[in-house]
């Protein structure tokens, strides 16, 4: 059983370095959205530092793209022995780079069209996601013949334009764009609201009122005594005649 593990390290050629971005064929609109990829390198760097598994990594591979440069792999290849036990040995190997050099917009777009066909699944990993697939099939007489499918860098290298490979590949080239650049604004406005100390603050829940303390019932008036009756006054008695 073997497993490998590919991690990216500085670049083994860098071709064309002094050369400018390559004139491939473009699609209508990709000007514009070419435009509105290009960020500097150190955003690349952070925006794709997990699609390379690492700052450093994110930085060569953002310069080799830019620079149309070859890369090497390390992969570490883990071997089960016999009696039960696991050896590690460690293989280098050459990544030919099928396009030339590329200004910072198609860097950005390369990578995010790479990290989409990871998280889709089908892409196994960031190599076969820029290079392609190898499939190799032996004939009959005993020759093989080896075919690439996909990749972005390998369908830019077939002058394809950045709409077209987007489309080929089934995404949609300036959802792709406009996503990555409202993530990076949305965690900038974050970064910033955290130093200035910023945010709207928690509300602080009121302290219930105490009760008030229920008033003692007032006591009952006595009642007042009842007013004896008055005695009748005696009749006066009639005047006597003159």
């Amino acid at each position: 059983m073997r497993l490998q593990k590919i991690h990216l390290i500085l670049p083994l050629a860098i071709a064309f370095a002094l050369a400018g971005p390559t004139a491939l064929a473009q699609d209508a609109g990709d000007d514009a959205i070419i435009q509105d990829a290009s960020v500097p390198r150190s955003k690349l760097v952070e925006r794709y530092t997990d699609l390379a598994g690492s700052p450093e990594a994110a930085g060569i591979l953002v310069d080799n793209l830019r620079e149309g440069g070859d890369f090497v792999v390390v992969e570490e290849v883990t071997t089960e022995n016999p009696d039960g036990t696991t050896s590690t040995t460690t293989v280098e190997r050459t990544i030919a780079n099928p396009n030339g050099p590329m200004g910072w917009g198609e860097v950005n777009i390369s990578l995010s069209l790479a990290g989409a066909l990871i998280d889709s699944g089908n892409a196994p990993d960031l190599q076969s996601a820029l290079t392609g697939i190898e499939t190799t099939v032996v004939q009959d007489d005993g020759s093989s013949v080896t075919t690439v499918e996909g990749g972005v860098l390998a369908m830019r290298a077939d002058h394809m334009g950045w709409g077209q490979i987007a489309n080929e590949l089934g995404f949609k080239l300036g959802a792709l764009v406009s996503a990555g650049n409202r993530s990076e604004h949305a965690a900038a406005r974050a970064s910033t609201r955290v130093e200035r100390g910023g945010g709207k603050p928690e509300r602080v829940a009121r302290a219930e009122r105490p009760e008030r303390p229920v008033r003692p019932e007032r006591a009952e008036r006595p009642e007042r005594p009842e007013k004896p009756e008055r005695p009748q006054r005696p009749e006066r008695p009639e005047r006597g005649g003159r």
